[in-house]
């Protein structure tokens, strides 16, 4: 039980370094919605961060966690591809943006345009470095 929502509490989402807090509630209603299709708890790794503890860790100087909308997760038993899988068939999710990041975790955002990239070794590239696109049966 959280005290954010159903499955999330505050203090998974608040700065590591301060203890602040920014989230869009658009950002947890779509993480009870991807725990529910996941059928399993999901560790949120990072939530919002101030911008210093943001600069500090080497995020880009806009990121979505500055602004309450994103966080990083992981999903025990299931690999990077799976979890980026699910967050396709998140509504939110997939119109916003999906990262994900050879150290096994994967972020998610509730921006508002589609963005998708890979950080393999320290370097951002192209998602299809980490990920293969599901196909999708019409």
């Amino acid at each position: 039980m959280g005290d954010l929502s159903q499955h999330f509490s505050r203090a998974e989402f608040a700065c590591h370094c301060c203890g602040d807090l920014k989230v869009d509630p658009k950002l947890v209603e779509a993480m009870e919605e991807l725990r529910a299709r996941a059928g399993a708890a999901i560790v949120v790794h990072d939530g919002y961060r101030c911008p210093a503890h943001n600069q500090n860790v080497g995020g880009v100087s806009d990121s979505e966690h500055t602004k309450g909308l994103a966080a990083d997760i992981s999903i025990a038993g299931l690999t990077v591809q799976q979890m980026y899988e699910l967050a396709l068939e998140i509504a939110d999710f997939k119109d916003g943006g999906i990262g994900v990041y050879d150290a096994g975790f994967v972020h998610v955002d509730v921006r508002d345009y589609a963005a998708r990239w890979a950080r393999v070794r320290g370097q951002y590239v192209g998602i299809q470095h980490l990920i293969k696109e599901p196909v999708v049966n019409a």
